[in-house]
């Protein structure tokens, strides 16, 4: 069977990982500090990063920061995975839910505009599947922004990286995320003041006063594999001769040839984002439904999927209607895989498939 999604781990990630290990210090070090850096870095100067356990836990540090609590508003697309709607509700805070637009899975900005009142605390934008959300329409918003990149490391709006474009930026660092820290992990990404208390909220231990404080410090084996998967992401692969997003970039042109042949199409793409190929997501347009599309695939040991496995706004049970972009793709959008684990037969294959959309 070929995965819906698979993590690139390769000889670099484990010879890292194995220093540290006979290191014996596999919790505290230096090497959590070292991807940090090397993190921020890749944003450009003033950035600063701060690693933790998920991207959960980095949203939950940067509300935490931000003094988001009860009754406070938080807008946030509908098309999007449940784990910011998990922080808001905990919080106590209102989540307020927006469509996404016609021809992009990212939220609309016209409706963002419209749902902001004196009670919105943050507007979190949410880069879907790589493609560059046009954030750049909430500039005159007068609203805190939460650029939510677990889906968009290395995707570029402008010129610059996405994540540059707010107060406060997180990453997913999951098993099959852009790059992975060993299977889990989260980083947060500003340029406000105020980083050392991210730092040192994120862990409860040893400390002279008393007050809120998590337990989502990482280890240096996770900043290990981290850190040596951040040099692979768009540098020349030792191995390979290719960065990992060229490769992505690759597939997704053969892919691109495809799906001229099928009864399916991509979102646009802006002239002013560069996407980084993260979910090779589909519109159907044609007959066929997304069990058939995923019954036809996997016939042939592929695993497709739903990109998002549920609407949020099917969780608070909103009227349909108001969300009709997002029932649309929620009905009629499938992601086929696309990973640089992916071998040159797996690819044809998967192309093969595409043009049997119909």
């Amino acid at each position: 069977m070929i995965p819906h999604s698979r993590p690139t781990i390769q000889k670099k990630d484990l010879e890292e990982a194995l220093n540290v290990l006979v290191s014996d210090k596999l919790a505290t070090g230096n090497v959590v500090y070292e991807f940090e850096r090397a993190f921020a870095n890749y944003f450009g100067k003033g950035f600063s990063a701060v690693f933790v356990t998920s991207g959960t836990a980095a949203l939950e540090l940067i509300m935490e920061q931000m003094g988001i609590g009860e009754g406070d508003e938080v807008i946030l697309s509908s098309f999007l995975n449940v784990s910011p709607l998990q922080v808001i509700t905990a919080r106590k805070a209102k989540p307020v839910l927006v469509d996404i637009g016609e021809d992009t899975f990212n939220m609309d900005m016209d409706m963002v505009l419209e749902r902001i009142t004196e009670r919105t605390k943050a507007v979190i934008v949410s880069h879907m599947f790589g493609s560059v959300a046009l954030i750049d329409e909430l500039a005159e918003a007068k609203v805190p922004l939460i650029e939510d990149c677990g889906h968009a490391l290395g995707a570029r709006f402008k010129g610059l990286p996405a994540g540059s474009f707010s107060d406060y930026a997180y990453f997913s660092l999951a098993a099959t995320r852009m790059i992975t820290s060993g299977g889990a992990g989260g980083m947060i990404l500003t340029r406000k003041k105020g980083i050392e208390e991210l730092r040192d909220i994120r862990h409860y231990d040893k400390k002279d006063d008393f007050k809120k404080r998590y337990n989502f410090y990482p280890t240096d084996l996770q900043a290990a594999v981290g850190l040596s998967e951040m040099r692979e992401l768009d540098k020349d692969n030792p191995i390979r001769n290719k960065g990992l997003l060229q490769i992505r970039r690759e597939i997704a042109e053969i892919y691109n040839t495809s799906l001229m042949q099928a009864k399916a199409s991509k979102p646009i793409v802006h002239d002013t984002e560069i996407p980084n190929n993260y979910r090779y997501v589909i519109r159907l347009d044609g007959e066929m439904t997304v069990p058939e599309v995923i019954e036809m695939f996997g016939r042939q040991d592929v695993e497709v999927a739903r990109p998002v496995y549920k609407p949020l706004h099917h969780y608070l049970s909103l009227p349909r209607e108001e969300f009709p972009n997002t029932e649309t793709a929620y009905l009629r959008a499938v992601s086929i895989p696309i990973y640089p684990a992916l071998l040159k037969k797996q690819v044809e294959l998967i192309a093969k498939l595409i043009k049997r959309i119909r």
